[in-house]
């Protein structure tokens, strides 16, 4: 068991060694000031994909403000990926992603366990509001399928004082990023599992106190909003409970768990999937032509 207290607990991963990182089954508490951040420019080889796996991430996200007790994965350019076995209690903040993929390629995500998302007790009000004033609060992805450009990490991720990913001159443009820079490809979601969560924050861990959680939803789970070109994207075998939604839209189709903008026909594969006590438009669900989105909400 580990506690990220306060601060920004920072791993980096340079490099294309193909090399496993196991954290051995471990716990990670992150509190209500703190951090929990990987940054990648690194991968594997086809035939030896790097790996990620066996972890559990207890965050505070929503007992805070925005951007803190989070963890946070930003992905530049990296290649032949793996993560496995990962479970993360209420450790999306909104607004934020736990994966971001910038210009990836090889990415595969299997037997992820992700629950909770926003605020404790977010009201049907509270959603509306928020969907008003800033609807990406909402509808950020906790695996956002991205492009390398100008800003892909929002303000927050590349931008601290280990600047070997990060170059400041550039107005927080990544290094290797280009306006240009194809989307994220080849990417694997399957016998995941997105949902509420009620249970003790990671600050409660960290205080032995009964700090709780009672999120009744999830994130959206995996998609894209912005970035160009179309991803090519396998989502399989997977379960979305309790997605988060606004009363004031069925239509949106950034709040459907599996959303992605500019797509091509039979480039965004879902099958077996489970969707479970979700809110949407039949007539937006699946490919539609001439639309800017392609998504589900149901089967």
């Amino acid at each position: 068991m580990y506690k990220v207290t306060e601060g920004n607990l920072v791993i980096n991963l340079v490099g294309s060694s193909g090399a496993d990182i196991d954290f051995n089954n471990s716990t990670f508490y992150i509190g209500i000031t703190g951090n929990f951040l990987i940054r990648m420019i690194s991968g594997g080889e086809s035939s030896n994909y790097e790996t990620i796996k066996n972890a559990s991430f207890y965050g505070s996200a929503s007992n805070t403000e925005e951007g803190k007790g989070r963890f946070g994965l930003n992905a530049l350019k990296a290649h032949n990926v793996h993560f496995e076995y990962l479970s993360f209690y209420d450790a999306q903040s909104m607004g934020y992603h736990l994966f971001d993929l910038a210009a990836v390629d090889n990415f595969i995500f299997n037997d992820l366990e992700v629950r909770g998302f926003g605020k404790a007790g977010l009201s049907s009000l509270d959603r509306d509001r928020l969907y008003k004033s800033n609807p990406h609060a909402l509808y950020s992805e906790a695996i956002q399928v991205d492009s390398a450009y100008e800003g892909c990490f929002g303000t927050y991720g590349f931008s601290d004082s280990t600047n070997i990913i990060f170059n400041k001159e550039k107005k927080g443009l990544p290094k290797n990023a280009d306006s240009k820079s194809k989307i994220s490809t080849n990417i694997t979601l399957k016998n995941s599992y997105f949902g509420p969560y009620t249970g003790v924050i990671g600050q409660g861990k960290i205080d032995n106190e009964r700090y709780m959680a009672r999120q009744y939803f999830s994130a959206t789970a995996i998609g894209s909003h912005s970035g160009t070109g179309t991803p090519k994207v396998t989502i399989m075998d997977n379960t979305f409970e309790n997605t988060i939604y606004s009363e004031l839209t069925t239509t949106d189709s950034r709040l459907y768990p599996i959303h992605f903008r500019n797509p091509k026909l039979d480039f965004i594969y879902q099958s077996k999937n489970n969707f479970i006590n979700q809110h949407g438009n039949s007539k937006k669900n699946g490919y539609l032509l001439n639309s800017r989105y392609v998504a589900w909400y149901k089967n």
